[in-house]
């Protein structure tokens, strides 16, 4: 408890110093000093006691560079190899930041400021009104295409992953032909995907999961599910059994050292000792029952949710938004697709379990045996993947 004590106070020793140092960097921004060191193009000098930040050699290129933009608009590349030519070597994504840092122009802006900007006392390296043009022409975006996180017009984004490189696709509209592409950052990956066609793959992937079924078939494939399901299941539901078992026999133990330890056949010791790895051995069954239950439960609701989902599956995805778009493809392939450029061909690495199994008893039923085109999955192994698959539930809202 001493030790305890001792930790404490030096907890709140450490909290007092932090709020005083804190409360000094503030003052000290709002007075217009910089607190820490001056970014890239300014030094720190001290004369007569008083430091100052003034613009150094590389700064007097950086100015050059906020001139260029300015006057010229060009572009960030032929600014920073016009740097690199005279000795100041830059990548892109820090020219961007320079143009955007507004300590360039005298003033300051710092998380302690609380989103406040304020005068700085720093040596200007250039004038407000050249800074306000050049993040003008930024805004611009001189590149020709704009992000937007929720795009309902690119929704296989990051859901998607580059075939020859891993990475996921993002997407952009490129404004100059008003066309949305899906592409892959990866410096020297050439994969990039007109938007409205992959989406259109997407579309005809779907449909092999979308069940066109009179309701006397979807009736009778809901029971061959629970039956197929319930099979798979059984072995799990032994399992569940002799969990319980094993419970009710600890309960049962439990219960005896309590009665050995008011009659006074044990000491505290020996019973504080026991009942704590029976509370243990309780716990581990508890877990294990609940994860049991959870598999075997509700497996007639869950396959009721799936075939509603699955009924005109293709159309919801064209006509949900892109939150519901995401959660449809989800649940459906639980691990996204890939797509490669050069085969222009989708795959995926694992299917839903549910899905997979209504498709394929709509295609017995259908008598096809074409098994999933777009994926290049023919009927024998559709069958063997659905046999050897587990489920995963669709809890995902829709």
């Amino acid at each position: 408890m001493q030790q305890k004590m001792l930790f404490l106070f030096g907890e709140f020793d450490n909290q007092l110093r932090k709020q005083k140092c804190t409360a000094g960097i503030k003052e000290m921004l709002l007075r217009g000093d910089w607190p820490t060191a001056a970014p890239l193009g300014f030094d720190i000098v001290r004369s007569n006691g008083v430091r100052k930040i003034v613009v150094n050699h590389k700064g007097k290129l950086l100015r050059e560079a906020f001139e260029m933009k300015a006057q010229y608009n060009l572009s960030n590349e032929a600014i920073r190899q016009k740097l690199n030519d005279k000795g100041l070597k830059l990548n892109h994504q820090r020219i961007s930041e320079i143009f955007r840092n507004p300590f360039y122009c005298g003033l300051m802006a710092h998380n302690m400021l609380e989103g406040r900007v304020v005068e700085g006392n720093q040596e200007k390296l250039i004038s407000k009104a050249t800074f306000l043009k050049v993040n003008g022409i930024l805004d611009q975006n001189a590149h020709g295409y704009s992000l937007k996180e929720e795009n309902n017009a690119i929704p296989l984004k990051r859901f998607t992953k580059c075939a020859e490189c891993g990475k996921p696709l993002t997407g952009y509209l490129m404004r100059k032909k008003n066309i949305h592409y899906y592409k892959c950052k990866t410096l020297g990956c050439n994969t990039n995907k007109n938007a409205s066609s992959l989406n259109e793959t997407f579309y005809k992937l779907l449909n092999n999961f979308t069940l066109n079924l009179d309701n006397d078939f979807l009736k009778l494939i809901r029971q061959q599910a629970i039956a197929t399901f319930n099979q798979l299941f059984k072995g799990e539901e032994e399992a569940y059994v002799s969990l319980s078992n094993q419970y009710k026999e600890l309960e049962k133990r439990i219960g005896r050292l309590e009665e050995r330890y008011v009659e006074e056949e044990i000491n505290s010791d020996l019973y504080n000792k026991f009942l704590e790895k029976y509370h243990q051995e309780k716990g581990e069954l508890e877990r294990k029952l609940l994860n049991a239950s959870k598999k075997s439960s509700n497996l007639g609701n869950c396959i009721d949710i799936s075939i509603e989902i699955a009924s005109k599956m293709a159309e919801k995805w064209v006509l949900s938004d892109y939150v519901s778009k995401q959660q449809i493809q989800s649940l459906v392939f639980p691990e996204g697709i890939t797509f490669s450029k050069k085969k222009e061909e989708v795959r995926t690495p694992r299917i839903n379990s549910l899905f997979l199994y209504l498709t394929y008893l709509q295609q017995l039923i259908s008598n096809k045996k074409s098994g999933i085109p777009e994926l290049n999955l023919d009927f024998a192994a559709f069958a063997c993947l659905v046999a050897g698959s587990r489920i995963e539930l669709p809890t995902l809202g829709l």
